[in-house]
């Protein structure tokens, strides 16, 4: 059954009939990230997972700040919202810059 407006009897189902759901998890792909000194390292992601939640995976491995991480996925600097929402996928190259604090 997908999205559609066709009625459950469509599908055979009526009163009284029992319907299992499956929820499938995404399947976690591979991304490489390439800090400022040009060193390459790969990440596992979820591909619906929060710009936040990646920045908190680099700060693990990176030791940089999330308050001073600035991501780039092809030109695009990545602020908010999903990954996915700025096109990422398997096996690409986000580039981490330091964000330079004034003073």
């Amino acid at each position: 059954m997908g999205h559609g407006s066709k009625p459950l009897s469509y599908y055979g189902l009526v009163s009284g009939s029992r319907v299992s759901l499956l929820v499938v998890e995404p399947t976690p792909i591979q991304v490489f990230l390439r800090n400022e000194k040009g060193q390459t390292n790969a990440y596992d992601i979820d591909p619906d997972e929060t710009v936040q939640s990646f920045k908190s995976k680099v700060y693990a491995r990176e030791k940089v700040p999330v308050d001073q991480q600035r991501l780039v996925y092809q030109s695009r600097d990545m602020t908010q919202g999903k990954l996915t929402d700025y096109g990422v996928k398997a096996f690409g190259t986000i580039e981490l810059a330091l964000r330079l604090r004034g003073g």
